[in-house]
C-alpha cells in the first residue's frame, strides 16, 4: 500500500490475469493447492496496521439526526458544518475486525433532570455504519494533499461500524468532541476494495449547497486558512 497507485494497480491487473477463467495455472492442481486456501481454514484480520484515523460526518442527514439527539432539531446542524469538514480522532487501537465481539463500555452518565453524573454502564450503545477509506501513500509533515491529488493516496475503501455510547458522549462532548463514549470499539470488514474496483460504479454525488468563505492569508506565517 505504501508503495503507490502504480504498484496497486499492477498487482491488481496481474491477479486478475492468474486468476481467469483461462489462466494456465487453473490446470496446476500441485500449485493451486500451495496458493489457494478454503475459506473454512481462514483466520480473518484487520487488513492493515492503522496509525490513525478521522471519522468524519459526511452525510448531512446523518449529521442533523446526531445534532436533534444531543442539542435538538432546531440547533441540529451546526452552521460550521456547511463551510469545513468536520469529524474527530478515534482511537486506533480499539479498531477490530468484523466479527470481534464489543463490550459494553462504563462511564459518566447525567440525565437531563439529574443533579450530578454518575459512573455506569452505558444503557444507550449504538453503532452506524460506514465506509472507511484506507490511505496507501502519506505526506510528509506540514505539506498539504490537494484534493485533485487525494485519489493518488487512497488505496481503497472497506466498511464501518461505527460504535458509540451515546449517553456517555452526550455528557462529555461539550467543548471538544467524541472521547469515552467514541473510543472502546471500531469494527472493519477484513477486505478492502480498491478505488480502481469501484470506478465502473462511480456517480455524482448530491449538490452541495454551501456560504461564502473568506480566505484570511497571512504573510508573517504563510499559510492561508
Amino acid at each position: 500500500m505504501a508503495m503507490g497507485r502504480k504498484h496497486w494497480r499492477f498487482i491488481r491487473t496481474e491477479l486478475q490475469s492468474l486468476l481467469a477463467a483461462d489462466s494456465p495455472i487453473k490446470t496446476d492442481t500441485q500449485l493451486l493447492a500451495k496458493i489457494l486456501v478454503p475459506m473454512s481454514q481462514v483466520t480473518m484480520h484487520v487488513p492493515v496496521t492503522i496509525g490513525d484515523y478521522t471519522d468524519f460526518y459526511a452525510s448531512k442527514e446523518h449529521a442533523t439526526n446526531v445534532g436533534t439527539m444531543f442539542r435538538g432539531r432546531e440547533n441540529a446542524l451546526n452552521p460550521n458544518w456547511l463551510h469545513i469538514p468536520i469529524g474527530y480522532h478515534g482511537r486506533a487501537s480499539s479498531i477490530v475486525v468484523s466479527g470481534t465481539s464489543i463490550r459494553r463500555p462504563k462511564g459518566q452518565l447525567k440525565a437531563p433532570d439529574a443533579e450530578a453524573p454518575v459512573f455506569a454502564a452505558s444503557r444507550k450503545v449504538d453503532f452506524e455504519l460506514e465506509m472507511a477509506f484506507v490511505v496507501g501513500t502519506g505526506n510528509q509533515l506540514g505539506e498539504p494533499i490537494s484534493i485533485g491529488e487525494a485519489e493518488e493516496h487512497i488505496f481503497g475503501v472497506v466498511l464501518m461500524n461505527d460504535w458509540s455510547a451515546r449517553d456517555i458522549q452526550a455528557w462529555e462532548y461539550v467543548p471538544l468532541g467524541p472521547f469515552l463514549g467514541k473510543s472502546f470499539g471500531t469494527s472493519i470488514s477484513p477486505w478492502i476494495v480498491t478505488l480502481d474496483a469501484l470506478e465502473p460504479f462511480r456517480c455524482s454525488g448530491p449538490e452541495q449547497v454551501i456560504g461564502a468563505i473568506l480566505i484570511l492569508e497571512s504573510d508573517s506565517i504563510g499559510v492561508h486558512s
